[in-house]
């Protein structure tokens, strides 16, 4: 198919959250794949205007092939699972993600800054991604309207509680395709 991103949580749940997950990972030209505790980890999602909790089910992604599943197979890779479970100090999912990562040559599709951050300190040549850059690939190779992107966003922000921060290098594209 293409490039591998090995997904991490932080951009699992927000591409759930945006009601176009099928279209959005079966559209991008990559394979996406998650590991155990990813899966483990992305469990609901909770609206922040009325506080409801809604389930994420996952099997469909699964049964149509739009996520496959990864998982440490050899001893080195479960040695570096336990290496970046120490330097993360929370988040297996994300340990997980990183030591497949490192040991497989694959990109990660991650959101959460601060474990980014401390995952290139130890491995400066990471190729990672996050949800803007996949939603504006798929935007762009499918042609998808600005205001659709912006009613995925407004849901992305609602469901997920994601927004970019203004430093964020596609902070611009999403105040363009936001609404209003």
């Amino acid at each position: 198919m293409g490039t591998i991103l090995i997904t991490d949580a932080s951009v699992l749940i927000n591409l759930v959250a945006s009601g176009a997950a099928e279209e959005v990972l079966a559209g991008c030209g990559m394979e996406f794949k998650v590991c155990p505790d990813v899966i483990r980890e992305v469990r609901t999602l909770r609206d922040r205007e009325s506080g409801e909790e809604h389930p994420i089910d996952l099997a469909p992604l699964f049964t149509k092939g739009c996520l496959g599943l990864i998982q440490p197979e050899t001893d080195d890779e479960f040695e570096l699972l336990v290496d970046y479970s120490a330097l993360l100090g929370r988040g297996d999912g994300e340990a997980m993600c990183f030591a497949l990562a490192e040991s497989r040559g694959h990109m990660v599709a991650i959101d959460d800054q601060r474990a980014i951050r401390k995952a290139l300190r130890q491995h400066p040549d990471f190729k990672m991604t996050g949800t803007l850059e996949i939603l504006m690939l798929w935007q762009t190779r499918n042609s998808v309207s600005d205001e659709r992107l912006g009613t995925m966003l407004q849901a992305v922000f609602r469901f997920a509680r994601f927004r970019p921060a203004p430093s964020h290098p596609e902070y611009a594209w999403w105040e363009r395709c936001w609404p209003g």
